[in-house]
């Protein structure tokens, strides 16, 4: 296997996707305590300035009282009830005065009398203090109220209370002609009168401007944000030096040891890594659970034949290896599994097997020299199997023709046989070194003349998740459409070398899932004809109806495509 691609075409790296990560989870995170620093110091500038309004406001109030309760009456005592001195009797006038001084020494904060009819249009209400007047007037136990408004494009802080006229207020704004004659000649008689006792005469407010200070948090809050990014900038490149050294490096080392070849390129399926050192240690440990199965052979002799090494696993046995210990003659020795030989329900499904071997003739089959006790007997076969061979890319057209001629004579005289296979792929097919076919693994064949083990006791299905058809994954077993699919995947491997699926399965519902939609084996043969496009389209329909129906149809498509 070279790792180096890996990295590479579909899939993602492990490394660029932990750093996408952790890249997004730092941005995510300086954005968020940006936003907290400048909420925080928001809510601390608007609880200052409610602080010190609301003490301003009571110190307004406090003037307008004294004014009331004790100012006025004393000059009414030293002048006579009918007079009426604004700059001493006023409570409008003297707090006005008072804090338009203030203002020239605290200019942040802005005093306002405001009424809907004033004597002094200075204190003519505008839009806003009009809304507050209603919201003051809809509930009279309403006595204050506190918030942020924005005026002419800047945000005050802004605390109101509402004043009412007492009994003697309506002097100086019930009639105007009750009303002293100072006023009179100072404001005239148009705005300040025709109220009564209990009227809402007009809202006190101290605004205190907060558009700059909010200003300030905000940069302050942008400035901590890019400190925040670039120290995570910094963080990133030194976990990214660690993570390529600590973790990938030795991953890649284990993927190497793992495997040798490049059958996750072959699978199409997006992954990282860890996903491919998965799917290569799932693949090492069926071929040690395989070996495994076969080990019962040892000692190396069984009978007169001595066993060498092993050539493939069926779906119920394995192939080795092997030569007559007395004629040195070379053959083929199939052995069931430990597993099998254990199992009534599967050694049924072996006995199938050797028989469809022992009374079949075709010319893909191999030549059973003899059997005896649980292990068939074939003649030699020097070649390698069809999965070698697709593993080192691409075939060639010529190749793929002669191929499919005898792929597809094989699979018609099984099916004209009442035998539908349920397990072709190119594991079980080999090519001698004239280039004939060879079948090799009948484990999962369901036969019409005979019981089918694996439907009658219900078995969940069986076979190799990556060639079987859609409705074998459902449990349907015996119909030859299910080859045909299965052909159709055989042919898309051999004209790109890889799989028509986006994912590899890794469960029997992923593996129906994910053939609801075969990849256009155009994308990785761009060069490839539309024709022999359409034929494998054709086979790797999903609905069973939709495809192929006969093995013959599906030979005369494509030999028209060559």
């Amino acid at each position: 296997m070279k790792i180096k691609q890996h990295g590479k075409g579909a899939s993602v790296n492990l490394k660029h996707r932990f750093l996408s990560w952790s890249a997004l989870i730092l941005v995510c995170g300086a954005v968020l305590l940006s936003a907290l620093s400048y909420w925080n110091t928001r809510r601390l500038l608007v609880n200052e300035a409610m602080e010190k309004s609301e003490v301003i406001l009571q110190e307004v109030e406090s003037i307008r009282f004294y004014v009331k309760e004790e100012l006025r009456p004393k000059m009414y005592e030293l002048h006579g009830e009918e007079a009426f001195i604004i700059e001493a009797m006023s409570t409008t006038y003297i707090s006005t005065t008072i804090m338009n001084r203030f203002a020239q020494s605290m200019p942040d904060y802005v005093y306002r009398r405001a009424s809907l009819n004033p004597h002094n249009p200075k204190n003519m209400a505008d839009e806003f203090e009009e809304r507050m007047f209603d919201w003051f007037e809809d509930d009279p136990d309403r006595s204050f109220w506190q918030g942020v408004v924005k005026k002419n494009g800047s945000s005050f802080f802004i605390s109101m209370v509402p004043d009412y006229f007492a009994k003697d207020c309506i002097r100086c704004h019930g009639d105007a002609k009750d009303a002293p004659q100072s006023l009179i000649d100072r404001y005239g008689s148009n705005g300040g009168f025709r109220f009564k006792q209990g009227d809402l005469a007009g809202i006190n407010s101290i605004a205190v401007p907060v558009s700059a200070p909010l200003r300030s948090a905000w940069q302050g809050s942008l400035i901590l944000f890019f400190i925040i990014l670039g120290s995570s900038l910094i963080i990133l490149w030194l976990i990214n030096f660690l993570f390529q050294r600590l973790v990938i490096e030795r991953l890649t080392t284990m993927l190497t040891l793992v495997n040798d070849r490049e059958e996750d390129d072959r699978s199409s399926g997006p992954g990282d890594e860890i996903d491919h050192l998965q799917a290569s240690v799932g693949s090492l440990n069926q071929y040690v659970r395989s070996a495994r199965k076969g080990g019962s052979l040892a000692p190396n002799f069984v009978g007169k034949y001595a066993v060498s090494k092993p050539i493939a696993a069926g779906a119920m046995s394995w192939l080795y290896e092997g030569y007559n210990a007395k004629t040195r003659n070379r053959v083929l020795l199939k052995y069931g599994f430990d597993e099998v030989l254990q199992n009534p329900l599967y050694r049924a499904c072996l006995e199938t097997e050797f028989t469809l071997f022992e009374t079949l003739s075709h010319k893909a089959l191999p030549r059973v020299v003899e059997r005896f006790d649980d292990i068939l007997v074939f003649e030699h076969i020097n070649g390698e199997n069809l999965f070698s061979i697709l593993d080192k890319g691409p075939m060639k057209t010529e190749q793929v023709l002669h191929l499919f001629s005898q792929l597809c004579d094989l699979t018609a005289s099984l099916h004209a046989a009442g035998i539908v296979h349920h397990d072709l792929r190119p594991h079980i097919l080999m090519l001698d070194q004239q280039k004939s076919l060879h079948l090799m693994d009948m484990g999962l064949a369901a036969s019409d003349s005979k019981v089918d083990p694996i439907a009658a006791a219900g078995l969940t299905p069986q076979g190799d998740l990556h060639y079987m058809a859609p409705e074998q994954g459902r449990g349907m077993r015996g119909d030859p459409r299910s080859d045909i699919y299965t052909l159709g995947i055989i042919l898309f491997e051999a004209v790109t070398g890889k799989l028509p699926f986006s994912g590899g399965p890794d469960s029997l519902e992923s593996g129906v899932r994910v053939k609801k939609e075969a990849i256009s084996p155009r994308m990785f043969r761009p060069d490839l004809p539309v024709s022999i496009e359409q034929v494998i389209r054709k086979a790797l329909q999903y609905d069973i109806h939709d495809r192929y129906q006969w093995v013959e149809d599906f030979r005369e498509d494509l030999e028209k495509t060559i």
